[in-house]
């Protein structure tokens, strides 16, 4: 089963790459929600982060680790925006 993922991996290091660049731009949209128009960013953050986890086996664990935190900034962000009276999109 090892055997299988490193050979995959080998025939295509792009994927690798563009599951980590998917995930990372799914982390910065995360951020980005707390602070400004949480309901704007969320689709972004969780389309790139679920793209991202399913173009290779090998970052399912930041994968996770990213849509958890995806998840936790739109709460977050979504509770200041409403008790702060600021824009939600």
């Amino acid at each position: 089963m090892s055997e299988t993922a490193a050979g995959a991996s080998a025939s295509h290091p792009g994927r690798e790459t563009a599951s980590q660049v998917l995930l990372v731009l799914a982390l910065v949209a995360s951020v980005v929600m707390l602070f400004f128009l949480p309901f704007l960013f969320a689709p972004p953050a969780f389309l790139a982060a679920l793209v991202g986890v399913s173009i290779t086996s090998k970052s399912r664990r930041f994968g996770l680790m990213t849509t958890l935190f995806a998840t936790l900034c739109f709460i977050v962000g979504a509770t200041v925006a409403i008790w702060g009276s600021r824009p939600l999109f």
